[in-house]
């Protein structure tokens, strides 16, 4: 195994980093701790995906033993962003294909209410009690889970060289006066975590957030390659941390390189106000019509790739 990994993160450096360093951390989600900085999730739940996209893109699928890759099913993991604070301001439920070319992901906004309490403040309380709140609210069975703080996106995005994404128009938040113009442009550092954080300012708020994190992980996926991988693990080791039940070496052997990635988000019916503050009503009819197709390589996707 450890040649595997060595193989699978190994690259021509004056400095290397020990690949059993880099993922021994997301084997340990010991009771909850402060996670360190990773990237002031406030709304990248995307984020979080670097601990199923950046770390399994590091490893060849040919790598993987025969029977591991025969035994391989598909995995649904919950992926969560996080603040300062541990309030989940980004979720993503991602269901990672058997074959390893792809995964599918259903953005639920962080604002929805399940049984009275918005998703943002569960994790917090217990991440038991948001896997099985986005299992009612979804009908999908979560597999396993991977927080991580957004604060951890300005390093990432300084390691890939930027992260290329497109607006429809030129922003700019009211509150902390970012500015981006119309069209694609390639965000780094700082500018990059106000991109993911902003919500004054965009028609649909928080919603349009949603779609920036979508808009975000895909850039990022799309420049992961076998010449920076390495010092995207290096940038991620201690950043991400995951349930205690899973083992991410064996989840990682089945893919190969930057995997096909396809986005939708939950549909929300009203906003309402409660004592916890407003957020939104789903149907939970719809919710689970709507996450059953996607998950299961329903176009529910569209439009030209530009954002908010």
């Amino acid at each position: 195994m450890n040649d595997l990994i060595r193989q699978a993160i190994a690259a021509e450096a004056d400095e290397r980093v020990d690949p059993r360093t880099v993922l021994a951390n997301l084997h340990k989600a010991k009771k909850r701790k402060p996670f360190g900085l990773i990237v002031g999730v406030a709304t990248l739940t995307v984020a979080t995906a670097a601990a199923a996209v950046i770390v399994p893109t590091t490893i060849k699928k040919t790598d993987a033993s025969p029977a591991a890759q025969q035994s391989a099913t598909a995995q649904n993991v919950l992926l969560i962003g996080l603040d300062e604070v541990d309030h989940t301001d980004a979720l993503m439920l991602a269901r990672f294909r058997a074959d390893g070319t792809g995964v599918t992901i259903v953005s639920l906004p962080r604002d929805v209410f399940v049984d009275g309490e918005k998703l943002n403040g569960l994790f917090r309380k217990d991440p038991k009690q948001l896997t099985a709140a986005v299992e009612k609210t979804t009908g999908a069975k979560v597999d396993h889970w991977a927080a991580v703080k957004m604060a951890g996106f300005t390093r990432i995005s300084q390691l890939i060289g930027g992260v290329e994404v497109c607006l429809k128009a030129a922003v700019t938040d009211p509150i902390t006066k970012a500015g981006f113009p119309a069209g694609r442009q390639s965000l780094v550092g700082d500018h990059a975590l106000a991109f993911l954080r902003q919500r004054h300012g965009l028609p649909n708020g928080d919603l349009d957030r949603v779609k920036r994190q979508q808009a975000f992980l895909v850039g990022l996926a799309s420049q992961i390659t076998k010449e920076n991988a390495l010092e995207l693990a290096r940038g991620v080791n201690g950043m991400i941390v995951v349930d205690d039940g899973w083992d991410v070496l064996e989840f990682a052997q089945r893919f190969t390189g930057p995997l096909a990635i396809s986005m939708s988000t939950l549909p929300v019916e009203s906003e309402v106000q409660r004592e916890t503050g407003f957020g939104f009503e789903i149907d939970p009819a719809r919710s689970k019509e709507f996450v059953g197709k996607a998950l299961d390589g329903g176009d529910t996707s569209g439009g030209d790739g530009c954002v908010n």
